[in-house]
């Protein structure tokens, strides 16, 4: 056995303990694992095997994660959204003996598994099953993050008292990070998971609500794209939680106001860094004493160019998290934070900037003033290409129903001169119906 398997953990509940729901029904504790025991006999896989699970439906890919884990010498979680180019670079990069999709599972060739990419490849002195994630990197180019069932549940609570209270809902790709946290915090906590084979938004929201969900985590953009759908509103919620982009105080008010008495969190993730900490007391940002380390959940430090640095409990393996490390084990974030009398602000991206005649611009915190004016329910800022200044600041709004477009233009350009510079004021603004997520449920940056 290599170290605390899942399956070994679900054994724990008694065998008719619900753990799943989906269409077709709820599965028990029982049928998981017999479901997953099966999968494991018809693998071929073995202790050194080293298996992809690509384009899975959420229920097969949590069987496989529990068929697997403990037994194989490797996962590689895929999300769906990779082009086939970056999917078949990083199966190489694992050194893959075997291919999980939606139809089958295959043994990779010999041809195939000795073509590795070097730089990423991932090497492992643990017993346990590695779990490896692609994150973009500091390129844009996937890479390989390796993970544990330890360093991925570090932060799950474990109360099953009140797990077994709470009937979450899915909303994140289960194989990126933040909907691996869900489907943990579900089956080690003793709560039942409501997983959606649909990625649409519509039968998502209809699962949520046929269902009665109280717990749901996603991220700021969803839930305002939720807030403005109105239907969850319905849903008697009692953990709601934040996570892959800034939560600021707007989303954090509105939550709050709409569902008063739930337990509402933000949450500091990432797959490079795990899960770093997370925030209770309803105000934007975090504590600025967790810089001194006084009552820090884990060493933070913010750099010279205000990035902020995070030295985690298990760091997770491969080449792009040593590529990040300072001499002291801190781990650059490559998000930027800015102390605001008791608080430490998260500003934005690094790589993300608007580079505005020399002058950088984080679009995540014009966004946040942006909101602040009266008739925004959402927005994304980005770069245009200019031929004079480089980049100009560009925002798609989405209004509130019945507001004139000219009079909230002209609203939120007075707000912009009153509390920017000059350069940092958007130089295009248009309305729009929606914005667009990406695969992970954050704004899409791309232009």
């Amino acid at each position: 056995m290599r170290g605390e398997a899942l399956a070994e953990i679900l054994r724990r509940f008694s065998g008719d303990h619900q753990v799943l729901l989906t269409l077709s029904g709820i599965l028990s504790v029982n049928q998981l694992l017999k479901d997953a025991e099966d999968l494991y006999r018809r693998s071929s896989a073995t202790s050194r095997s080293r298996i992809a699970l690509y384009g899975l439906p959420a229920i097969d890919f949590i069987t496989s994660l529990v068929a697997f884990d403990g037994k194989v010498e490797a996962m590689l979680l895929l999300p769906v959204s990779l082009d086939e180019a970056a999917t078949l670079r990083l199966v190489e990069s694992a050194g893959c003996t075997h291919y999980m999709d939606a139809e089958n599972i295959v043994e990779v060739s010999r041809e195939q598994e000795e073509c590795r990419f070097s730089e990423a490849k991932v090497e492992s002195e643990s017993e346990a099953t590695q779990w490896l994630l692609a994150t973009s990197g500091t390129t844009g180019r996937p890479k390989l993050i390796g993970h544990t069932l330890a360093s991925l549940s570090r932060s799950v609570k474990r109360d099953l008292e009140k797990g077994r209270c709470f009937v979450w809902g899915l909303l994140y790709d289960p194989s990126r990070f933040a909907g691996i946290q869900v489907v943990l915090q579900a089956l080690l906590s003793g709560s039942l998971l409501l997983v959606s084979e649909s990625v649409d938004f519509e039968s998502q929201i209809e699962g949520l609500l046929q269902n009665k969900v109280n717990a749901l985590s996603a991220t700021p953009s969803l839930w305002r794209k939720l807030l403005m759908d109105g239907r969850i509103k319905v849903c008697r919620l009692q953990q709601i939680t934040l996570g892959g982009e800034i939560a600021d105080q707007h989303i954090l008010d509105g939550l709050k106001r709409q569902f008063n008495g739930a337990r509402i969190v933000h949450i500091y993730a990432s797959t490079e860094a795990g899960t770093a900490f997370s925030v209770y007391d309803g105000r934007a940002g975090f504590p600025a004493i967790w810089i001194q380390n006084i009552s820090a959940p884990l060493p933070l430090r913010i750099r010279d160019d205000g990035h902020l640095l995070v030295r985690p409990l298990l760091l997770p393996e491969g080449h792009e998290i040593v590529q990040r490390l300072d001499s002291d084990g801190y781990l650059d974030t490559e998000d930027m934070v800015r102390v605001e009398g008791d608080r430490v602000i998260f500003l934005g991206r690094a790589s993300g900037a608007i580079n505005v005649g020399g002058n950088k611009v984080t679009p995540e915190y014009i966004e946040g003033c942006i909101r602040e004016v009266n008739g925004v329910h959402d927005v994304r800022v980005f770069g245009k290409k200019s031929s004079m200044i480089g980049q100009i600041v560009a925002a798609e709004i989405v209004p509130y129903q019945g507001l004139e477009a000219k009079r909230l233009r002209s609203e939120i350009l007075h707000y912009c001169k009153l509390n920017m510079e000059s350069w940092q004021i958007p130089g295009i603004i248009t309305f729009v119906d929606e914005l667009k997520e990406n695969s992970a449920g954050k704004l899409e940056r791309l232009t």
